[in-house]
């Protein structure tokens, strides 16, 4: 039977602690990364490696070229563990993951950004950085724009409503 990479993961992990002898409480006081060594992590990634070659875990088609390729199977899974490390409720005492600084990786894959922030970096005069700087954030909120884009079927919602909110139906 398969399970999803989360499950995979955190069953990979408790199953290390109680191969060591540690009783991990789940949504407990202590967080998992305070009991978990490195010896622990790299058994972890081991048994999720295992898993994934036998095909016990659960991914996106697109996916299989990395599941194939040793060196980034192997990448993906130190991320994969030190993500639901950091992000699993029931790891943390029941508290949810937050981010350090929220939006920093804004743009990171568009082209256009990137090179915005590499002229950025290379930039000294002041006024050229503001200006370098008020590209980007148009840039960004362009994206953001995209990204949030909504379609609204006026034609399904009630007519007094719209006339309410000072909305005309669109012909």
């Amino acid at each position: 039977m398969k399970v999803n990479q989360k499950t995979a993961t955190c069953n990979a992990l408790l199953s290390v602690l109680a191969d060591r002898g540690v009783e991990y409480e789940l949504n407990g006081e202590t967080p998992i990364k305070s009991v978990l060594t490195a010896d622990d992590k790299s058994k972890a990634r081991d048994i999720l490696f295992a898993m994934f070659k036998e095909g016990q875990i659960t991914y996106k088609p697109e996916f299989e070229a990395k599941v194939n390729d040793d060196s980034a199977l192997k990448s993906y899974i130190n991320g994969l563990v030190n993500n639901w490390i950091r992000k699993n409720k029931e790891f943390n005492g029941g508290v949810v993951y937050k981010p350090k600084n929220p939006g920093s990786r804004a743009g990171s894959t568009d082209s256009k950004v990137k090179e915005m922030r590499k002229l950025l970096s290379v930039t000294t005069d002041p006024e050229a950085k503001t200006a370098i700087q008020n590209a980007i954030n148009a840039r960004l909120a362009e994206i953001s724009a995209e990204k949030n884009k909504v379609e609204i079927d006026y034609d399904k919602i009630n007519p007094e409503l719209l006339a309410q909110l000072g909305i005309k139906p669109q012909a």
